[in-house]
């Protein structure tokens, strides 16, 4: 893009965020013209930090998304096998990781109130109006 080297629209941070959108068409004209396999090489070869934007059926068959176990599959009480996303920072000393289903509305809600000070009477008067 030698072109734009010497566009005054470009030339600082400053006039690429507010010439933002020209920018973003001249890049776009130029990057549909090869893959974006192609393009991650190429940055690569040269050293620039660049990653692929990626669909959510991309993202799921990604190996490092695999190796990283980021969509873990999870048994959830009312909707079966689920797919849920993984803890994204894995510490090799104290690993973690999700272990369990996102809860139901109100699944805990008894326990919290308990938590909160009321009693079991209390609880239950109020299970029975949120019903």
């Amino acid at each position: 893009a030698d072109h734009l080297r010497n566009d005054e629209r470009f030339s600082t941070n400053r006039d690429r965020i507010i010439n933002r959108l020209e920018l973003a068409d001249e890049l776009n004209e130029i990057l549909c013209k090869r893959s974006a396999s192609d393009w991650l090489l190429m940055f690569e070869e040269d050293g620039l930090p660049a990653g692929p934007v990626l669909n959510v059926k991309e993202m799921h068959a990604d190996p490092q998304t695999i190796a990283r176990d980021m969509v873990p599959t999870l048994e959830h009480p009312t909707a079966g096998n689920v797919q849920t996303i993984g803890a994204p920072v894995k510490f090799s000393e104290t690993p973690g990781g999700v272990n369990i289903a996102a809860p139901t509305l109100g699944q805990h809600t008894a326990e919290i109130l308990k938590e909160l000070g009321y009693d079991e009477n209390e609880i239950h008067n109020i299970m029975l109006a949120g019903k």
